[in-house]
Parts: structure tokens; sequence; C-alpha cells
């Protein structure tokens, strides 16, 4: 039928990863025209824009009266209970700044391994993971590009007197001997947060944000979701450093 409103019509950015979730059970719903809950934690909100009239989408907050199936949108990797009867999926957008500092030599395997425990320990979805950011003089640690490269993902360097200049939780003397600045992990991650909202500023004079901790950028003293982690092997040589924050823009890269 010419009016049936479809999943394929959510005009969803195609840089957000799709996650688990019942998305048969979500296609089957909205064919039928019943209710699906639309929660959007992060991302941008202009797929909104071109919703046909005969959308049965409502957002949360709203008073629904049947709610047949449910859509998330937020870097959180959900479990859903296996006995519930009512379909939900779960939509990354890429927000997540995974900040890295780590040893010379420190292979892609420990690196990864340091970032999946960090998601899983914070219910962090790997998919909503933008890139990597670490200071400059990593720019061509073997271990970072391979992990960049094969999962696809961005890394932004920054130079040391920029990191030193960042303001974090866990400043660390040690780390300011050895590679000139405080902190690499957490500042690196804030750093490229504020890169990417910056050149936004410079685009546009105001930013429709969605996510209610983040309405803007200054709105909480420090967008990170995770303070340093350090891992080591007793397998591997070297240690890693992780750090995660949250952008308040999607990377749409």
């Amino acid at each position: 039928m010419k009016d049936e409103f479809t999943l394929d019509m959510l005009d969803f950015p195609s840089a957000w990863n799709r996650g688990e979730g019942d998305w048969a059970g979500i296609a089957a719903t909205m064919k039928r025209g019943e209710t699906v809950e639309v929660i959007q934690e992060v991302g941008s909100t202009l797929w909104q824009n071109s919703l046909p009239d005969n959308h049965s989408l409502y957002w949360e907050g709203e008073n629904l009266s049947t709610i047949k199936g449910r859509i998330w949108i937020s870097f959180t990797q959900r479990r859903f209970a296996p006995e519930s009867t009512l379909p939900k999926v779960q939509l990354h957008p890429r927000v997540l700044w995974v900040g890295i500092g780590c040893e010379g030599g420190t292979p892609r395997e420990l690196i990864e391994t340091a970032i999946q425990n960090v998601c899983r320990g914070a219910h962090l979805a790997e998919s909503a993971i933008a890139g990597i950011a670490t200071v400059d003089t990593k720019a061509g640690e073997v271990g970072l590009l391979e992990l960049c490269a094969g999962r696809n993902w961005p890394l932004k360097t920054f130079a040391a007197d920029i990191l030193n200049s960042v303001e974090v939780p866990n400043p660390s003397n040690v780390v300011a001997q050895k590679v000139g600045t405080k902190s690499v992990a957490e500042a690196a991650a804030l750093c490229a947060i504020a890169q990417i909202v910056t050149a936004r500023q410079h685009q546009e004079t105001q930013i429709s944000i969605s996510h209610p901790r983040l309405s803007a950028f200054g709105a909480v003293s420090h967008p990170l979701l995770v303070p340093k982690k350090i891992f080591r092997s007793e397998k591997k040589l070297g240690s890693v450093t992780v750090a995660v924050a949250v952008c308040p823009i999607d990377y749409l890269g």
C-alpha cells in the first residue's frame, strides 16, 4: 500500500551504525502503523524533518497510549531482555572519542583489547566510537595506525603544549616529564571534541544538540564518560591508557 510507513523511510545518517535488536520486528510494527517510541540521546535530529505525515513515531516524554516498539539512539550498549515481546532496536551515532596514551611499540592487539574492556565496563557501544585521539609524537605509532586502519577510525593528534593546556581530572607529573603534558588520553579526547565543536561553530551560528546532558559544549565541566584507565599485559609488551569522551556532535566522516 502506498500509505504504509516503513523503516526504510527513516532517513538516518549513513554514518550511524545499527546496533543489536529486533530490526525485523520494528520494521513489521511500523508497517502495521503501530506506535514506535523513539528515545534519542545523541546525534543529529535532522532526520526527523523528512518524516511523512502518516508516521507512527513518538518521542520519549510524550503521552503514549500503547507502545508496540522502541528505537534507542544513543552511545550506550543495551542488553535487551530475551523474554520481552516488545521489539526494540538501538542505533549508534558516532559520538565517542577515545583518547589513547601508550608506550612505544605497544601492539594493536593490546590497544584494541584495552578499548574493548573500557567499553564493556562502561556499557558503551564500540560502534559509537568516532575515532582515536593522542599526542602528536604518537602519529607514527604502528599499533595505533594498524588499529585505526582496521576499524576505519580517524586518528587525531595534538601537540603536547595544547594537551597540557587542557584541564583534566587526573593529571600526572610522571607523564609530564616524559612527554611534556600532564595528560595524554584524557586531554586528547577532550581536544578532539573541542576541535569538532569549534569547526561546527564556524559553520553555524547556532547548533542544535539533542543530548539532554550536553545542550552546549560548556554545559558540563568535563564530557568525559570514562576517566583514564591503564592496561598492561603479561603476554604483550607495552601499556595503554584509555579515556573516553562524548561529543555533542556526531561524526559523519
